[in-house]
């Protein structure tokens, strides 16, 4: 394991109104390749964490660091992110375009190196097949593959994903979590992944935390 932290939460008070935080004193340091479960119940300030750490809500006290270049950090929302309309393919090459130099992003014209890692990233989740096809046309399985395969053309440092795992059947979960995996081995990618299942985050998150009230704690797998 990589020795310099990838994310350093230091003394974070997190959530959208100071004297009111859903978070309280957040300490959390992640290195590269490592899995960190979040779990909690509903409504505890897990997503909100997770925009916190992508620079889309400042923290309300104390610091967050984490990577700053563009495209370092990846993000599977809840509703996946996915443009329902448009195929999988083009899904994939949006998150590929982030490697891109900004013309290229602004005007949609990926390389060919882009589109080939693309392709690559579909096969690697099993959808060679539905490379052409809509979204709105996918199984909710499919889309959560689609959302992990644009994370991976990213290569992001770090990944963030919020409850990609809800509402699927245990074997599709499984191919889910062993494409994180993958991705976290391969890539060296830190994740950080919210699970309403704390069984199911002990049995491939390295490290598992509990919201417990405002405090996030370190929990035994």
């Amino acid at each position: 394991m990589d020795d310099e932290p990838l994310l350093r939460i230091r003394g974070a008070d997190i959530g959208f109104e100071k004297g009111d935080a859903l978070l309280e004193s957040v300490d959390l340091v992640v290195h590269p390749g490592e899995i960190i479960g979040i779990i909690g119940r509903s409504g505890i300030g897990k997503t909100t964490l997770l925009r916190t750490i992508a620079d889309l809500i400042p923290a309300l006290e104390g610091t967050v660091e984490a990577p700053e270049e563009r495209g370092q950090i990846g993000y599977i929302p809840q509703r996946l992110g996915l443009i329902n309309h448009q195929t999988v393919g083009y899904n994939v090459i949006m998150g590929a375009l982030v490697r891109a130099p900004l013309w290229q992003t602004i005007l949609s014209l990926p390389s060919r190196e882009l589109r080939d890692d693309a392709r690559q990233a579909i096969a690697a989740v099993g959808l060679s097949e539905k490379a052409l096809e809509p979204i709105s046309l996918l199984s909710g399985g499919q889309q959560r593959r689609v959302a992990i395969a644009r994370s991976m053309v990213q290569r992001p440092n770090l990944l963030l994903a919020d409850e990609c795992l809800g509402e699927l059947d245990a074997e599709t979960a499984k191919e889910i979590i062993d494409l994180l995996v993958r991705l976290s081995k391969e890539q060296g990618t830190a994740i950080l992944i919210v699970d309403h299942n704390p069984v199911r985050a002990s049995t491939f998150c390295d490290r598992v935390f509990q919201i417990r009230g405002t405090r996030l704690e370190e929990v035994d797998v």
